[in-house]
């Protein structure tokens, strides 16, 4: 992470040899956590371009049905360390895996949502430049996309201002009014998710399934008002009313995967190429919900877990975990209340560590200095970290050596209850191979990112020609992207998993709105995917004909390594083969331009820290 095209450029001045060794230092989650922001060098280019949020406001007056989530978390927190019994803390598995130990780490929802991607949806520099890039495209539209977008990055400042008329600008919330708004600051919060309503389980309601944040909160006035929605029957209410005058209830959606579908399941509207104007058509921009209901974890499944169940938990917190909830306001414990299970962290675990640690190394220049605390986002990222890895396994057979031919079959297993990698389409996985003989001479070597996580391949598909908003009549966009490979015999045969957007004329694209299809979409699906069965909006697009992909609907793909080596190599071989995720790939980064000073400042922050190529899984073998 440390090392970037943009230092090799710089190499002959001062910010070389104070920036070099910060980030080397950040980008190892053991040593020091400082902000970049405090070591740019005067006059390096860079000042101008970093990140320059104001200061986030953490305890901002309540606004219509909306609270701050400090306020929630004045009680909704953990107890003093020492304090017995003890409440929202980590166990000690030497004592009791399933209490709360008076010593244990906080795991208090307020503490470990502070840190998380969803704290953060507005913060995000990637989103807030992917927002104004896509408005700046359609000029014309800005209001309704900012608007859009916003519903579900700043969902308590875009449903307050719709529900009052304040705040709005043509009807539309718009960023700029976003960046004011510390209601819209704090992102997905407290009192937004619970207080979504149940409607999201009305099938009648929604026959098309909830998506595209069309997601129910009672304004001011309204029946419901008020309400916490929680997943525990029973609650005890007197004190959450008495103190912030709120009332909780049961309610079954709060444990139900369609809650976390009106936002995470996204249909953009399409915008034909040669008209700028919406053609009346939605584009599948990420469906993991659908992903999710069609495979063996979904609600007809062998194996069925919600999405809260894998992306609202910690290693160390058992489903026979049980705790208090909520101390007194004064952080005293009431032993009277209840003790709860099973427990759901909110850390709301993905894969993104990239943002984390741009939010970590640029803590203050993003607003965030007075609310996060050195070392909390590096910390949410290395749980990111362990929780990619459970996401996929690969494994070898068939390993030959003859005829001076190397042969194996790596098969990847998603272990994740939606396609992989899923949701926003810039993501990708890959497998790199290098194989090494018995003194230390490389024999080939594929799929091997270099220093910025880059590709030998992107140079080419991040070209002017593939990256253009429009392309010329004719244009071969296959020039543009790997196709899918299920068969490696040389290096130029990387197997690249990933969605590829089309757009109305047929062409590859980069920018959202302009998608209507996929030309590639070979994202392998989860276990019990039966692709002739489920919607045509997820099926594989671009599979070349390779036939054992999710065969008998397994969620795997095997990939046939048949490599020449000569005969005269020394031996045993060493075959190393890694699985990588990357969050954003170089086509989606060199894609992104802009007047707006946040593409400035992704831009800049993508330089110095760019997106990382993170290992799922890596396996090594001999041959003799």
């Amino acid at each position: 992470m440390a090392n970037s095209r943009y230092f090799r450029e710089l190499a002959s001045s001062a910010f070389w040899v104070t920036v070099l060794p910060v980030l080397a230092a950040c980008s190892d989650s053991s040593g020091p956590v400082v902000d970049v922001s405090d070591e740019i060098e005067p006059d390096s280019g860079y000042e101008n371009v970093l990140p320059s949020l104001v200061t986030q406001v953490e305890h901002w007056s309540p606004t219509g049905v909306f609270l701050a989530a400090v306020d929630c978390g004045q009680c909704h927190t953990a107890s003093a360390p020492g304090d017995t019994p003890a409440v929202l803390r980590a166990p000690d598995i030497q004592i009791s895996a399933n209490q709360p130990s008076p010593q244990g780490e906080d795991i208090s929802p307020f503490s470990d949502w502070k840190s998380s991607v969803m704290a953060n949806s507005f913060t995000d520099p990637y989103f807030r430049a992917n927002m104004v890039h896509e408005s700046e495209t359609f000029p014309h539209l800005a209001g309704f996309i900012e608007d859009t977008c916003l519903t579900c990055h700043s969902p308590m400042a875009r449903t307050h201002a719709h529900q009052t008329g304040a705040g709005l600008e043509a009807g539309f919330y718009r960023a700029e009014q976003a960046v004011d708004d510390s209601h819209a600051r704090e992102g997905i919060s407290c009192t937004v998710c619970h207080q979504i309503t149940d409607s999201v389980m009305d099938g009648n309601a929604y026959p098309d399934g909830v998506h595209s944040g069309d997601y129910e909160i009672p304004a001011e006035g309204d029946p419901g008002a008020f309400t916490i929605h929680g997943p525990y029957q029973n609650p005890q209410g007197q004190a959450m009313q008495n103190q912030v005058g709120f009332r909780p209830a049961f309610s079954q959606h709060m444990s139900d995967s369609r809650q976390c579908a009106t936002c995470h399941e996204l249909y953009t509207p399409t915008i034909d190429t040669e008209t700028d104007q919406p053609n009346g058509e939605d584009f599948p921009e990420q469906t993991p919900y659908t992903e999710w209901a069609n495979s063996d974890f979904g609600p007809n499944g062998s194996n069925t877990r919600s999405c809260q169940q894998c992306h609202m938990a910690r290693e160390e917190i058992s489903e026979d975990f049980l705790t208090r909830l909520a101390v007194r306001p004064n952080g005293s414990v009431n032993a009277n209340w209840p003790e709860r299970q099973p427990y759901s962290p909110h850390v709301m675990l993905g894969g993104n560590t990239w943002l984390l640690e741009t939010l970590e190394l640029f803590r203050e220049g993003l607003g965030r200095g007075d609310i996060n605390e050195a070392g909390e986002f590096a910390a949410t990222a290395e749980l990111t970290r362990e929780f990619l890895k459970t996401a996929a396994s690969i494994s070898i057979s068939g390993q030959t050596f003859s005829s001076g031919e190397l042969a194996f079959d790596l098969t990847i297993q998603n272990n994740s209850g939606h396609k992989l990698p899923t949701s926003f389409p810039a993501r990708r996985i890959w497998v790199g191979t290098r194989i090494v003989d018995a003194n230390g001479t490389v024999v080939f070597a594929n799929g091997i990112p270099d220093e910025t996580y880059r590709l030998p391949m992107d140079e080419v598909f991040a070209s002017d020609a593939c990256l253009a908003a429009k392309k010329p009549f004719g244009f071969d966009s296959s020039a543009c992207y790997l196709p899918h490979v299920s068969e490696v015999t040389s290096e130029q045969d990387v197997p690249v998993y990933e969605a590829v957007l089309g757009s109305t004329t047929g062409e590859i694209t980069h920018i959202l709105l302009y998608a209507a299809n996929y030309l590639k979409d070979n994202r392998i699906p989860p276990r019990g995917f039966h692709v002739a069965s489920v919607p045509e909006d997820v099926r594989p697009v671009g599979l070349n004909g390779d036939s054992d992909f999710n065969a008998d609907n397994a969620g795997q793909d095997t990939i046939r390594y048949r490599i020449p080596v000569s005969t005269a190599v020394a031996l045993p071989l060493q075959v190393e083969t890694t699985l990588y995720y990357q969050s954003i790939r170089p086509t989606f980064i060199d894609g992104l331009h802009g007047e707006h000073e946040w593409v400035d400042e992704f831009q800049t922050i993508a330089r110095l820290n760019p997106p990382p190529a993170e290992v799922m899984a890596e396996l090594s073998f001999q041959v003799e």
